[in-house]
């Protein structure tokens, strides 16, 4: 059997994009995470809902996101009432937080960045 060039054309176009697609990564929440030290704040990612939540117990508390195609800063209420933050992302795509406390004369407490998937 002779292999035409469209037919190599089409295998090589075919390969290329199985390469390309990447399976989506299946939904992982990130698990209450506290800022460093004082443990002033505390927040979580569910996946289920595309939802951070969080607990502040001091008012210059908050919470650096990010989700596809975006990132931002969530200035936390204080009191100790959980807040929420929802979304409605694709799944199987990459999510992160990092809770912090805003110091004045030493650098913010922040514990490290966590990472779902929603």
């Amino acid at each position: 059997m002779k292999l035409r060039a469209s037919h190599l054309a089409g295998a090589v176009a075919l390969a290329a994009g199985l390469a390309v697609a990447a399976p989506a990564l299946a939904s992982q929440n990130i698990p209450w995470t506290w800022n460093s030290s004082d443990h002033d704040a505390k927040a979580e990612f569910v996946a289920s809902n595309d939802t951070f939540h969080a607990y502040v117990y001091n008012p210059t508390d908050y919470v650096n996101w990010s989700g596809p195609g975006a990132t931002g800063r969530w200035d936390l209420n204080s009191g100790s009432a959980e807040q929420n933050l929802p979304f409605n992302w694709t799944k199987g795509k990459v999510v992160t937080l990092n809770v912090c406390q805003s110091k004045t004369l030493w650098p913010d407490d922040c514990s490290g960045t966590q990472s779902g998937v929603s």
